[in-house]
């Protein structure tokens, strides 16, 4: 009884790292080709629907702020990361 109490932590970490694994890659569809695309859609669709990202139309520094705010909430982004995503969208989905 004791054992399968310990071993409980260890299968319900494994069930959980295997359905992040099986989760749909999101669906680049609505962004434009253009580099930093797939980070966006990697690091953003995560969390939520792209669709959210491209409805907005933000200036670099707004786009700076949300990614802020998303990493203020969580998300791991790396400095090269943060750099392309901001480039991306405050090119393609500026005011």
């Amino acid at each position: 009884m004791i054992k399968a109490l310990l071993a409980l932590p260890l299968l319900t970490a494994a069930a959980i790292s295997v359905a992040a694994a099986q989760e749909p890659a999101p669906d680049l569809s609505l962004l434009p080709a253009g580099t930093g695309r797939e980070r966006v859609g990697a690091k953003c669709g995560t969390c939520h629907a792209l669709a959210i990202v491209v409805s907005q139309r933000r200036d670099r520094g707004a786009w700076e702020q949300a990614i802020d705010q998303m990493i203020g909430r969580g998300a791991e982004i790396s400095d090269a990361e943060y750099e392309a995503i901001a480039a991306y969208l405050g090119t393609n989905f500026a005011p």
